[in-house]
């Protein structure tokens, strides 16, 4: 290995590198990934994400994670990053044709050793919901794509809900679904429910109850990632023009918009 006059070595290998998404550095402990070990192809496929979970298992190991790699899923028990992961097996693996998961959500109100709800958004519209524990899959929403056929780009239960969750596409658009409600076989109508400075809430016209329940549409292009406050009472939502912007989430009355270069309003 060549060196510099100072004895310095040239071509170090580097525990940490800085890109412009972030800072990136070695993990010296425990790393989940997938089990195989093949190079992970990141052309064209979607950002990996991780979901954790409490069980409030007796048994004292009652974490868990989720994360998505291309077109899988996995589920593993959780250990800590102190602690290697047998990464042969996992609680439960899915592989999707067609489609990749996007984003998912764990119930954390109704998660038991026995039993969780998990929400898979998906790249081309629809929303999963399923149980790792008993590997079920119970319900799938916007199946034939007649409400949004774009990206689903953030997923997450209301918080306090066992029932109610919120979708955010690229279309810009977010929808509140019930588990309990189904999706109708023609594509929806809707009446003005809220509008304002740069957002409109619908509700959904229909003789009966049917997903979804409200439609919002917020600021311009792709709604990228939203969050509530813990209490629920607030919604953050974040856009591809720039603005953060916090509703009510009852309501839906916009509080405050903050730009990415400072600007408030």
């Amino acid at each position: 290995m060549a060196t510099e006059g100072g004895g310095k070595e040239m071509n170090e290998i580097k525990t940490q590198f800085t890109t412009r998404e972030g800072l990136y550095k070695l993990l010296p402990n425990s790393e989940y990934s997938r089990p195989n070990r093949v190079p992970f192809n990141s052309q064209g496929s979607n950002p990996v994400r991780v979901s954790f979970v409490n069980l409030n298992d007796q048994s004292g190991n009652g974490d868990r994670l989720c994360f998505n790699v291309g077109r899988e899923l996995y589920f593993y028990i959780y250990k800590g990053v102190r602690k290697a992961a047998d990464l042969s097996k996992p609680i439960d693996k899915r592989i999707y044709k067609g489609t990749q998961p996007t984003c998912h959500d764990f119930n954390h109100l109704t998660a038991t050793a026995e039993s969780v709800s998990l929400l898979v958004g998906f790249s081309a519209g629809q929303v999963q919901l399923i149980d790792p524990i008993k590997k079920e899959t119970s319900k799938l929403f916007n199946e034939e794509r007649l409400i949004d056929k774009s990206r689903v780009t953030c997923v997450r239960w209301v918080p306090g809900s066992e029932s109610l969750f919120l979708v955010a596409h690229s279309s810009g658009n977010m929808y509140l679904y019930n588990v309990e409600h189904t999706c109708g076989t023609t594509a929806p109508h809707y009446q003005l429910l809220k509008q304002g400075e740069s957002f409109a809430v619908h509700t959904c016209k229909s003789k009966s109850t049917r997903n979804p329940l409200l439609k919002w549409t917020v600021g311009e292009g792709a709604l990228n990632e939203f969050a509530f406050s813990p209490d629920g009472k607030f919604l953050a939502c974040v856009s591809q023009d720039g603005f953060l912007r916090v509703f009510n989430f009852d309501s839906v009355e916009p509080r405050r918009q903050v730009h990415r270069d400072g600007g408030r309003g």
